[in-house]
């Protein structure tokens, strides 16, 4: 009983170690879209809610700790962490309708800033009250098998389109310019086929971390319902996966200033307006020391 005691122990401290990293490193990311003009836009509408979700599961992960593990914040837990996955399956949505509605006009007029914040928040509410419903449930094998199936469900559904994303990618064929303006036209279109490229393999690489994270916590869930009740190796193991979905949480960053060039130097303006503010305090402080002394 005291290994076990001391395993999730051990599991309970790296959570908390990985989230509070998480949270961390995500709100540098809110500073860094905050401070650029070109991160503030549409294009990365999606990208910013997956950012808020990795900063709620994280610190709903801390308060479920410290709050002795209270069966609603866990449900907002997995609900946050599912936020996340749907944010992922939006972009491969929304990059669909970018290449299907042309000329690009016609997508900027279906798919409106304001309706991208609906669905956003529609994604929100979708994950909780997904989640928190089956808190109501009686038999918990069902809700173990709801927790198994659902991830990986979504992540099904979302290789899928993105598969239908990168095929629709490498058909595009410009059209011909043969009457007045459709040059232009056409450089639009090839400029949102680029964008569409970048921002799907950005969000394939993420998708692909996303998965390999989330398979300890379905595989925990599938053995639990095999077993129909929990054992104290399960147990443990769903301690880790959690610790192992909260490490997805902090490495999405790295990837978000790795794979855009716009968050990299919203960054290091950040960065170089940060040491430039120390540099002059540090001036005035040495200034005021001498004005003191004389």
């Amino acid at each position: 009983m005291d290994d076990v005691d001391a395993a999730l122990m051990g599991a309970s401290i790296l959570m908390q170690v990985v989230a509070g990293i998480a949270v961390v490193l995500n709100l540098l990311v809110v500073v860094v879209f905050a401070r650029t003009k070109q991160l503030r836009i549409k294009y990365f509408g999606f990208v910013f809610n997956l950012v808020l979700a990795d900063i709620a599961c994280p610190a709903a992960a801390i308060v479920y700790i410290h709050f002795k593990h209270v069966a609603t914040v866990l449900a907002l837990v997995r609900s946050f962490f599912l936020t996340g996955q749907l944010s992922i399956l939006a972009v491969a949505v929304n990059r669909l309708l970018a290449l299907s509605l042309m000329p690009p006009a016609r997508y900027d007029a279906v798919v409106t800033p304001v309706r991208m914040v609906v669905a956003c928040l529609l994604i929100w509410i979708l994950s909780a009250v997904l989640f928190l419903s089956t808190m109501k449930l009686q038999d918990a094998t069902i809700n173990w098998l709801i927790q198994a199936l659902t991830p990986i469900f979504i992540l099904i559904v979302t290789g899928v389109l993105y598969l239908v994303v990168f095929r629709k990618i490498s058909r595009y064929m410009p059209p011909l310019a043969s009457i007045a303006g459709t040059n232009n036209i056409d450089g639009q279109a090839g400029t949102r086929v680029r964008q569409t490229r970048h921002l799907m393999v950005t969000f394939t690489i993420i998708f692909v971390a996303s998965a390999v994270c989330w398979l300890p916590f379905c595989v925990g869930f599938i053995i639990l319902f095999t077993h129909g009740e929990p054992t104290l190796s399960v147990v443990v193991f769903l301690q880790y996966s959690y610790a192992v979905l909260l490490f997805n949480s902090a490495l999405n960053p790295f990837i978000y200033f790795w794979r855009f060039r716009e968050g990299r130097e919203g960054f290091y303006r950040l960065m170089c307006a940060c040491s430039s503010r120390r540099k002059n305090q540090a001036e005035m402080d040495g200034n005021t020391v001498v004005e003191t002394e004389m």
